[in-house]
Formats: structure tokens, C-alpha cells, sequence
């Protein structure tokens, strides 16, 4: 058996440290680093209350039994109960199958959409309707359909300029009083006295009262 010199057995451990470190090294510089996985912040809720507001005012609120917040945008679902709000008031009411607030902007995207006002006497459905909490304004910017004062009216756009209390519909506006269907350029609802008014040329659709 070789016995080796205390100085020996030093000067190996030392060089099989250095191979170690090496290696070692030569793996963190030379081999690239896993890739990273972004995955988006997110907050998921349950059974919560959002507040919508303008200037410290409240402009909507919604209960919902889920909200999803990813970054800038607030995805709710299973919604109770939307109410939209003036001067501290209820104004509209509103149901919705799901909702989408991008807090950034101030918009709110409401999807398979029911409108009604305070008193009952108006009605109104859209696939979508958009709030605009820095113009406030309602927009649909798709077909709608209304029900006001025994009438069914049809319009290709609508939008309610809430600080005037105004909603217009425009483009092809379809009127239908019983059997009989008019049509006209565009209407104004002023939800302040209940009333609705038509502009452009109101036309009897041909063979409507037959």
C-alpha cells in the first residue's frame, strides 16, 4: 500500500475542487437558463360587489358570483343584479348574462343585455351594450329592440346620452303599432317625461296591415 505524503493528499483535493468549480461553471455560463413562464396576474372572487364611479360618484353597480380580474380587465359572471345610477339615484336597471370592465379605460361591455327604467314603461334588449363611464354614455352598437307604450320598435343603433337623459335610436327604425309597421329615419326617447319622438319620413311598410 502507497502512503502518500500529507502535502500530496493536500494539492489532489485541491485539484478536485478546482474540477468541481470548473464544471460547475462551465455549466452556469455556457448552458442557457430554463425559459421563463409569464403567467398573467389574476384575482378570482366570489359572490362580490363592484362600484363604478365617476368624480367620487357612483355610475353603476353590479353583484355578481364571479369576478375574474386579469390585469386591467374585471370579467364577471352569474349576475344578480345591475343598477345604473344619476346623482346618487337609481336610474336604470339592467340584467346581463356576463360583463367585461376595463378599468384603464372606464368601459364596461355588457353582453345579452335587458334594460328597463324606474317606472316599468320602457323595455329594452341588446346582444351588447357598451358603457362608457368618461362620456357617459349606453351604446348598443348593434340591433335593439323596444318595447314603449304598447309599441315594438326595432332599431339598427341606439344610444343614451345619460347626462341629457336622452336615448336615440337611428338607422332604419321599425315601428309596429298592432298589425300595422312604420318606418323611419331615427326616434328620440327623453326618459325625463316618458316621450317618444320620430324624425324623417314615416312610411307605412306595403301590405303591413293586411
Amino acid at each position: 500500500m502507497i502512503k502518500l505524503h500529507p502535502w500530496v493528499k493536500r494539492v489532489i483535493v485541491i485539484l478536485v475542487v478546482l474540477i468541481i468549480a470548473l464544471v460547475l461553471a462551465f455549466r452556469f455560463f455556457v448552458e442557457p437558463p430554463p425559459p421563463a413562464v409569464s403567467v398573467p396576474p389574476s384575482v378570482q372572487l366570489l359572490e362580490s360587489r363592484l362600484v363604478g364611479r365617476k368624480d367620487g360618484f357612483r355610475q353603476w353597480e353590479i353583484w355578481a358570483q364571479s369576478v375574474l380580474q386579469t390585469g386591467d380587465l374585471v370579467t364577471l359572471t352569474d349576475l344578480d343584479e345591475i343598477t345604473m345610477f344619476q346623482d346618487e339615484e337609481e336610474y336604470l336597471f339592467l340584467d346581463a348574462q356576463t360583463a367585461i370592465w376595463d378599468r384603464k379605460q372606464d368601459i364596461l361591455h355588457l353582453h345579452e343585455s335587458i334594460v328597463w327604467d324606474r317606472d316599468e314603461g320602457f323595455y329594452l334588449e341588446s346582444d351588447v351594450l357598451i358603457w362608457d363611464g368618461n362620456k357617459e354614455t349606453l351604446t348598443s352598437p348593434g340591433p335593439v329592440f323596444i318595447v314603449w307604450e304598447g309599441l315594438e320598435i326595432n332599431a339598427t343603433e341606439m344610444i343614451l346620452e345619460s347626462r341629457e337623459n336622452l336615448l336615440y335610436l337611428r338607422d332604419d327604425v321599425q315601428i309596429r303599432d298592432g298589425s300595422m309597421i312604420w318606418r323611419t329615419d331615427s326616434a328620440v326617447y327623453d326618459l325625463d317625461h316618458e316621450r317618444m319622438d320620430f324624425y324623417g319620413s314615416l312610411v307605412l311598410e306595403e301590405g303591413a296591415n293586411e
